[in-house]
């Protein structure tokens, strides 16, 4: 999720002690201790005494507080129970919990950073053993490569490479998602049209799998795991623990923008916004948002004011109305991260991306969230819907509802689609529906804020009509799956298309007894 202009965590850089990994998760604002019962269910005895070596990493219903501060996704929504939260510090402490959560048949949930759509990083069910990997945060750059722990979150991972070299990657704008799942599933970011998706730069990866073994994953060895966890390794397939990655040096002057419309506007602009994808330069990263508010167009491009303007967006306002605001700054790259990273107080300084400072994510955390992949240029009827649904988001306790119209192509499709088990590399526009119930302040949660029904009604039936015009202009349904959904129609197609039967090979293969399982994971059969 993306908080933006129109609607208004810590993680330290190095592997930490355990300690300090606890404080990490514990600091993200979640309801306190009074607001949840006291979990009386038995606890597995034969799991914890399995456990026992580990020691204070590991935090079981028993204790109470540590308990209570650990077991939430960071949407406040899900409360599922866990039987126990492993603070996992090295690659050693994630193959010790395994091997013991497959002895007590206990499901296995590796949580990045907590940012499922579904609550599947807590499990997505009571019961599960949730892996926190805050303390596999570790940033390292060796020439042309950068060792990345699984744990480190977008902001820090941008952060810990601008000061090793100048670097950046290619990934998300939320500073507070980890790179886990962000990864997996594929990693959209602005500038996904120049370099690709974040899976594309990912060289190797460190994996442990049912087993409990430590196995090294790439184009060589392990092939068919490095096929599967690029596009569909989230939850399914084991736990990685480290990402080798390509980082990017970018160029030394980038220009980030934002042009503003109102709503009555919004046929012409997305029409100019959808014809502008054929023929964009890839140098343009960009996206759109659309509320009740009005239209926002955002993004970077390496370069200057002048070659944007006159070149570079040149033919999409050959078509689209004069803004009725726009905000257009030359700076650096890190300084559109900066930008584009929406934290509280508008911080001029990078080192507010390490979320240590008084500058907080302004991320709801309270909302809804699905998605649908278009793979050609939007009909007259989607945009009269999106400009239909925008007009009439007025749920009751809703605190912002849009839509962020994500620009593929470019060098997206450059990946065969076979290459990875990312099967939507002909993406023209991703729609990411929102709905939100808080404000996203980032101050502590003083109360629990129950589901609105409002908001909840307003996004399926919106997303309802939507669907309705996709089935019948664009083919089978298909959603992004960093977007989960568990409600979306045919998950299995709708996420892994024609990638499904040779990732349920490759699932019965690596896991045959199941041990990381959701309702949304890759089967054994």
């Amino acid at each position: 999720m993306r908080v933006h202009a129109l609607t208004g965590t810590l993680l330290l850089l190095l592997t930490l002690h355990i300690t300090q990994a606890y404080l990490i998760y514990s600091s993200i604002p979640r309801e306190n201790d009074a607001l949840q019962d006291v979990v009386t269910a038995p606890t597995n005895t034969s799991l914890l005494e399995c456990l026992a070596p580990l020691g204070s990493k590991v935090i079981n219903r028993d204790a109470t507080e540590a308990f209570e501060h650990n077991r939430y996704a960071f949407d406040l929504r899900f409360t599922f129970t866990p039987e126990v939260i492993i603070m996992a510090s090295t690659a050693a402490d994630v193959q010790a919990a395994v091997k013991c959560a497959k002895a007590a048949n206990v499901p296995v949930a590796p949580r990045s950073g907590g940012h499922s759509f579904e609550g599947y990083s807590i499990g997505g069910q009571d019961g599960a053993m949730v892996i926190d990997l805050a303390g596999l945060s570790s940033v390292k750059v060796t020439g042309e490569l950068a060792k990345v722990g699984s744990g480190v979150r977008l902001g820090p991972l941008n952060l810990e490479l601008f000061k090793q070299g100048g670097l950046t990657v290619n990934a998300g704008t939320c500073p507070t998602v980890g790179i886990g799942g962000h990864a997996l599933g594929g990693g959209f970011g602005l500038l996904a049209r120049k370099y690709g998706l974040l899976i594309d730069r990912i060289v190797e990866m460190e994996l442990v799998n049912a087993d409990g073994d430590l196995l090294t994953v790439s184009g060589t060895q392990n092939p068919d795991l490095f096929f599967a966890l690029r596009g569909a390794g989230g939850g399914s397939f084991g736990v990685v623990t480290s990402f080798t990655i390509q980082p990017i040096k970018p160029a030394p002057k980038v220009t980030s923008f934002s042009y503003s419309w109102g709503l009555a506007a919004h046929a012409q602009v997305l029409r100019a916004y959808v014809d502008f994808q054929a023929i964009a330069s890839k140098d343009v990263g960009v996206e759109m948002t659309i509320s009740s508010g009005g239209l926002e167009l955002y993004g970077i491009f390496p370069g200057n004011k002048t070659q944007l303007t006159t070149t570079a967006l040149a033919p999409f306002f050959e078509k689209a109305p004069p803004p009725s605001d726009s905000d257009v700054r030359e700076g650096t790259h890190i300084d559109s991260v900066l930008r584009f990273s929406w934290l509280t107080g508008n911080p001029v300084d990078p080192e507010a991306l390490s979320l240590m400072t008084t500058h907080k994510a302004a991320d709801s955390r309270y909302t809804k969230g699905k998605s649908l992949v278009y793979p050609k240029p939007l009909l007259d009827s989607t945009i009269a819907l999106l400009g239909k649904w925008s007009a009439n988001n007025t749920a009751k306790g809703s605190t912002s509802n849009y839509i962020i119209i994500d620009l593929w192509g470019g060098a997206i499709q450059e990946t065969p689609a076979t290459a990875t088990a990312f099967v939507h590399r002909d993406a023209h526009t991703v729609f990411e529906f929102v709905t939100e119930w808080s404000s996203g302040e980032g101050g502590p949660v003083k109360t629990r804020l129950p589901d609105c029904k409002p908001c909840i009604k307003y996004m399926d039936d919106m997303y309802e009509a939507f669907l309705k015009d996709y089935t019948q202009n664009y083919g089978p349904v298909r959603g992004y799956q960093n977007y989960i959904d568990k409600d979306i129609p045919k998950w299995e197609e709708a996420y892994y298309g024609s990638a499904f039967p040779r990732l349920k090979q490759i699932k019965a293969a690596a896991d045959p007894s199941n041990v990381f399982r959701f309702n949304q994971s890759i089967p054994v059969r």
